[in-house]
């Protein structure tokens, strides 16, 4: 489909649902494709480096000192964050270090042609025409102009990144009035990052997880679909790690970056963290971070992980080789989703190969010699 027909039809949509005709001459201007955003979505970062590259990118010892001083100026925000909300306040940090770095890289992006640029492309569409009609909603109420809404690549605004549809459903103010996200002060944003997770679960005094070490001649497909285990649960089977014997809580173990990278417990926070961004290099660099403001130590990546992350097009072939072996992806998108890890846990299944769904570069270089 074209930009163009597309647009043709989300228009159309936009009548049916009873979108103002004032308020389509509003945002006729900004329905334009952006090759720079599509650009941006084939090579973000969290899907491209390996995820030592990715944690070092984004928990530098540059953003963990500014955090830590971030902490201090507003510490009456964040204050209010743990009473009000119970959300501890390192994460909140954490999350508003990596979004816009302490507020500082907010986005210059119009998000109704970024937002439609990526429901044009179609490997999304139904979740971007989601957020449009969410901006044109925030445009109906007054509380911004066309103009006015800007922000990343992916249509993500103000100092904690709220996509359009989060804001209506979850942005709150710290005082009084209409939540003002993109505001200079990051009060409301940062109180309407904590309110978004408690709304997704986020349990208080229960942390976000904790990197521990599995033997290399574990049974990896069994350790990482076993149901959830407390720390000595997960001792007594040969995980070590610091603080494991003292973990009370449940958690799940995931190997993000192979079996021969860091691997991690992780908890229902770990949840929570994953309806801000889907992706769990995402979610271990806020909790990474936040640990690091609080004092803790830097992870281990001793074990020998990947040199370098896979490219939009060795993603793609991946899926596509796996697929021509009987090995079905359900499509070829060139992003590691859930029908890819299960496709190459069954390949590492029927090659006796440790069974990690991780698209690395031994998987590649496997695949390649099969050609």
């Amino acid at each position: 489909m074209t930009f163009e027909n597309w647009k043709s039809e989300f228009l159309l949509k936009c009548t049916n649902k009873g979108v103002s005709a004032a308020v389509l001459k509003l945002i006729l201007p900004y329905l334009v494709p952006l090759p720079s955003v599509l650009n941006a979505d084939s090579t973000q970062s969290e899907a491209r480096k390996t995820l030592q590259d990715y944690l070092s990118l984004t928990v530098s010892k540059k953003r963990i000192l500014e955090g830590r001083g971030a902490l201090v100026l507003h510490s009456s925000t964040f204050e209010k964050i743990e009473v009000e909300y119970s959300v501890d306040r390192y994460i909140v940090a954490a999350i508003w270090g990596i979004e816009t770095n302490y507020g500082t890289v907010r986005g210059d992006v119009p998000v109704l042609s970024a937002l439609a640029t990526l429901a044009a492309q179609g490997r999304r569409r139904a979740m971007f025409e989601a957020q449009l009609f969410a901006a044109l909603e925030i445009i109906s109420q007054g509380i911004k102009a066309p103009n006015q809404l800007c922000g990343s690549w992916a249509g993500a605004m103000g100092h904690t990144q709220f996509m359009p549809k989060s804001y209506l459903d979850f942005a709150v103010s710290a005082q009084v009035g209409r939540p003002d996200i993109w505001s200079n002060d990051p009060a409301d944003a940062l109180v309407s990052s904590a309110h978004f997770l408690t709304c997704h679960g986020w349990k208080p005094d229960c942390p976000w997880g904790l990197q521990v070490h599995v033997p290399e001649n574990s049974n990896f497909y069994e350790l990482r679909h076993l149901p959830a285990q407390t720390g000595s649960g997960w001792a007594a089977l040969g995980l070590r790690g610091t603080g494991l014997m003292d973990a009370a809580w449940l958690s799940k173990l995931i190997l993000p970056g192979g079996v021969h990278s860091a691997a991690f417990l992780v908890s229902k926070n770990f949840k929570a963290l994953l309806r801000y961004n889907a992706s769990p290099a995402y979610a271990i660099a806020v909790g990474y971070l936040a640990d690091r403001l609080r004092g803790g130590p830097p992870l281990d990546f001793s074990q020998g992980a990947d040199q370098h992350g896979l490219s939009f097009s060795e993603i793609k072939f991946i899926q596509t080789q796996l697929t021509f072996l009987g090995f079905d992806t359900k499509g070829t998108d060139g992003f590691t989703g859930p029908n890819t890890e299960m496709a190459i846990e069954a390949f590492q299944v029927v090659s006796g190969l440790p069974v990690d769904g991780f698209a690395g570069l031994s998987l590649l270089a496997r695949l390649q010699n099969k050609l």
